[in-house]
């Protein structure tokens, strides 16, 4: 008898792990929600972070929230000694309205505005996404931003390989002025076409003229 227990507590044990373990459930976004989360690719793969695309994730568990917390205020040029509290006071009241602005108020006049443009876009999209799992902003409200910053994409770039290439300049120039991406990491040639190849690439197999992203008829 205490045989057959130790092996239904060690089946358990072993259910219990790789339940766990796993990045994602078997319920998915819809395509828009998803694709705006895409653009964020680089910054998923730059972290590891798992469940980024799992709506089923709705909260970051305290070793993320401690991780992820000083990273994400400063690139808001917000303090980091700030409450919870006031975080989402904060950004309650003036995301929405200025969401546009993330890594882009403060450009030096030799960046190249396109190269920019697409390393907000992704920013912007790993930022919102996370901002939401920190519990700092309304989830309708965190959605809206990621579906207009998808659209913002859409219309300022042709497809996935001309968006990587000016995202791969726009972080460039971006380290290169000293400025932080501390949850970024080398972006290149090698690592866009990584995110390209059919059949395995992220990006590969997201269609970049599809649904309208920003469309209150769309599914």
């Amino acid at each position: 008898m205490m045989t057959v227990i130790a092996v239904a507590f060690g089946a358990w044990l072993v259910w219990r792990y790789y339940r766990r373990q796993s990045p994602t459930s078997l319920v998915v976004f819809t395509p828009r929600k998803r694709w705006a989360l895409t653009l964020a690719q680089p910054m998923v793969d730059a972290t590891g972070m798992t469940g980024f695309f799992d709506p089923d994730t709705t909260h970051f568990m305290d070793q993320a929230k401690t991780t992820l917390r000083a990273p994400l205020l400063h690139q808001i040029g917000f303090r980091s000694n700030a409450t919870d509290d006031e975080v989402r006071e904060h950004l309650n009241s003036t995301l929405e309205r200025q969401w546009f602005r993330i890594d882009l108020h403060g450009l030096n006049a030799s960046d190249d505005p396109r190269a920019a443009m697409a390393f907000a876009c992704v920013r912007c999209a790993f930022f919102v996404r996370c901002a939401m799992l920190m519990g700092w902003i309304e989830t309708e409200s965190g959605w809206r931003i990621l579906l207009l910053n998808a659209q913002r994409a859409q219309d300022c770039f042709s497809d996935w390989e001309d968006f990587g290439k000016a995202f791969m300049l726009g972080r460039s120039q971006w380290v290169a002025a000293f400025r932080a991406d501390s949850l970024g990491q080398a972006f290149n040639e090698a690592s866009l076409g990584r995110l390209l190849t059919p059949g395995s690439g992220m990006w590969a197999g997201v269609a970049w003229q599809g649904l309208p992203a920003f469309s209150p008829v769309a599914d």
